[in-house]
Formats: C-alpha cells, structure tokens, sequence
C-alpha cells in the first residue's frame, strides 16, 4: 500500500479537497466499515474510475468534478453537496486558472478530438499565440512573453517517445486570421503521421470557440470547452459523449485532410 501523502488542507481549496476526501476514506479504513478495506483502489471501484484517480484527489493534483464529488460524497457518507459546493466554489475562485485540470491532463493524453474556431495551443505558433493573447487581454500585457512561453513549453508533447494522436477540425475562418509561420505550421502538422487536420468551410456549419475530447493512457476520457475566459472541464461520461458526438459531426461535415491540406496552401498564397 502506498503511503498516506501528508496535505496541507490550509494551502488551498484543492487541498482543503483532497484532505476532506482523504481523512473519510481512511475513517473507514479504521473502523473497517462494511468490512472492506477502503483502500484507493477499493474507493476507486465504488466510484467507478482509476485507482490513480482517488490518488490525485487526495493528492491535490487534480481535483474533482461536480459528478465525481458527488459519488464520492454518496460512497464516503459525506453530507449532501458538502464537496459539490467545495468544487463549485473552487471553479469560481479559480476563473483564469479553469485550464489548470486539463493542462495537466494534456501532458498525458493519448488521444485529442479537437474542434476550433482558432487553432489550438499543441500547433500554435509563437506570433499567433501572442496576437490570440493580446486579444483576449490574458493577464498583464507586460507578462506576455511568459504566457507564450508556457504555451510553447506545452507542445512537448509531441516530443514524448510515444506521441498523442491528434485529430483536429478548424474552422475556415481560422485561416484567414491567422499569420504565414502559423500556416506553414499547419502544413508541417499535416505531414505528422500522428496529426490530421480537417478544414470546416464556411458554408458547412459552425464552431462556438473551442473543444476537445481527451482520452487517457488507462482509457477515461475527458471533455475541455474554452470560450473567451472561460472554460470548463469534466469527466463526467455523459458530457463528454456529447462532445464526441458533436466532434463526429463537425467531422463529417469537413473537407477530407488533402482537400483541407489544398485549403491551407491557397490561405498561405494569399498572405504571402
């Protein structure tokens, strides 16, 4: 059994969190309630995820969604919408840090479904990723440098020995705002065995900011939506089925990798 990790529930609500669910789990484990365990493992399987789930609850590395916090509510006897309301509070306190969960899982990821109205962070360029962020006035002017550092920091994910999967529906429109280094970034992405980029054209329906459909190494799955300073992610089955059908679509409705492919070369002309 891997060792109790000390968390100090003062440092922040994502520990105030990970304590709470962690000090119930191991009051079971003490009086031996029901007469299991309650082990990670054992919570893990009465809340039906991974054991390294529970591990980054308690752990404070990833905190719970509304749905999870209410399993684990209903299987710890908890009060009713006692770590319900902690995390609704915690996603209000944390309204330019929404991205916090899913970066993290982003590291990860074996597979993204991506569909955008601007490119994503995994194929932006650094002048792109600049003008998006002066844009969205993301933070002090004066600290935009760093946040395009980050940024670019985070695509080393295609750097990994076994890289993820990426299949991603952009928006024409993305094509026409963008810059020629970010274009010829597209037609690199184009090359990659493990990317494929499908245009939506104009006139084959619409893209409202952006989503992806995420799935882990252990098979879970997880949905992202960013709007314009806000975001929202979850894990919940449900939801993020309905991205995926939303994703599958768009799909349907995009121009084949080639013909999008052809796309980005006639943009790149005319900015040329």
């Amino acid at each position: 059994m891997p060792a109790k990790k000390e968390v100090d529930p003062s440092a922040g609500l994502e520990q105030y969190i990970g304590h709470l669910v962690q000090e119930a789990r191991l009051a079971r484990r003490r009086t031996k309630h029901g007469g299991e365990d309650w082990s990670q493992s054992y919570l893990a399987s009465r809340v039906f995820v991974a054991q390294s789930r529970i591990s980054e609850v308690e752990t404070a590395e990833v905190p719970p969604d509304k749905a999870l916090a209410g399993k684990l509510e209903a299987a710890l006897g908890l009060p009713k919408d006692s770590l319900v309301n902690l995390v609704g509070f915690l996603e209000e306190q944390t309204v330019r840090d929404y991205a916090k969960s899913f970066l993290r899982r982003q590291k990860e990821a074996d597979m993204f479904h991506v569909a955008a109205f601007t490119i994503p962070g995994l194929l932006q360029t650094p002048d792109y990723a600049r003008e998006l962020l002066l844009a969205g006035q993301a933070g002090d002017p004066r600290d935009i440098d760093s946040f395009v550092d980050q940024c670019m920091a985070r695509q080393d994910v295609w750097d990994r020995e076994d890289p993820p999967w990426m299949n991603l529906v952009l928006s024409e429109a993305a094509l026409h705002q963008t810059t020629v280094p970010q274009l010829e970034r597209l037609l690199r992405a184009q090359e990659s065995p493990n990317i494929s980029v499908q245009v939506l054209p104009f006139n084959s329906g619409h893209i409202i900011g952006m989503f992806y459909v995420l799935t882990l190494p252990d098979g879970t799955r997880a949905s992202y939506t960013e709007g314009f300073n806000t975001g929202n992610y979850s894990e919940d089955t449900a939801e993020v089925l309905r991205y995926q059908k939303v994703y599958d679509r768009l799909a349907g409705s995009a121009l084949t990798t080639e013909a999008s492919t052809v796309k980005i070369h006639e943009a790149l002309t005319r900015l040329k």
